[in-house]
């Protein structure tokens, strides 16, 4: 909340003073943990451009049925680089995911070295889908058998936008199922702040924007400091005359 409205030229606070307000004023009870919850360490993060994907498959409950949403993320700056939402769930509907993925962000360039993380799923071993892993030299690395955290940040994905989007608004249609997906995850990628990455956006991590957005945060919040401290001065000389 801090970072949006500075970064919207609102107000110019740290997130500590938010914090403080929202405490204040019992608003922060949706972020607070379970006592003796600790913050989990995880691993190294992917510093690379295109270091570590991640594709997975999610079952989505549609009129007594499933539907399959099918995306690649993007670790390094949490973007969704591709999605669907599929009837099936065979590997024709994956390799398409992937191949839209590899054709949109990689092009023709193959000197990137992704590391594709999937688990065992048939869908992820035909003979198709190995073959465009190695039409754009893509090393698949499959997770262990009954550790889905090795995905974990794919599955944390797919589980917000079903608690925040698909068990909120009643669903009709597959193609409304599609559109509202597809709202969602641009404006996750575009306008949403991410708290892994620097509370900037995914597209901002991924284009290269986050440095310039914190230095411009920091300015800003120097500059209000300043000017506090002026104003203060001020008044302390009024109330001495």
């Amino acid at each position: 909340m801090a970072w949006m409205m500075i970064d919207e030229n609102i107000a110019y606070m740290s997130p500590s003073s938010v914090y403080r307000i929202l405490v204040d004023c019992g608003l922060n009870r949706r972020w607070q943990k379970p006592l003796g919850e600790s913050k989990k360490t995880g691993f190294d993060q992917p510093k690379a451009i295109h270091e570590h994907w991640h594709m997975d498959i999610s079952y989505i409950n549609f009129k007594g049925s499933f539907v399959y949403l099918i995306s690649v993320l993007y670790v390094a700056s949490r973007a969704v680089l591709a999605w669907s939402i599929s009837t099936r769930m065979e590997s024709l509907d994956t390799q398409l995911v992937l191949w839209d993925a590899c054709d949109k962000w990689l092009g023709g360039d193959k000197s990137v070295a992704v590391r594709l993380i999937t688990d065992n799923g048939s869908q992820f071993l035909t003979k198709e889908f190995k073959q465009i892993l190695k039409e754009f030299s893509i090393h698949n690395v499959r997770t262990s058998v009954n550790h889905p955290q090795s995905n974990g940040k794919l599955e944390r994905f797919h589980g917000t936008i079903k608690t925040e989007l698909i068990r909120e608004i009643p669903m009709y249609s597959l193609e409304q199922i599609r559109e509202e997906v597809g709202k969602w995850i641009e404006e996750y990628n575009s306008l949403r702040l991410h708290s892994a990455i620097g509370y900037v956006t995914p597209m901002d991590v991924f284009y290269g924007r986050k440095e310039k957005i914190l230095a411009e945060r920091k300015e800003k919040l120097l500059e209000a400091k300043l000017k506090r401290k002026e104003y203060s001065v001020k008044a302390n000389i009024r109330l001495v005359a």
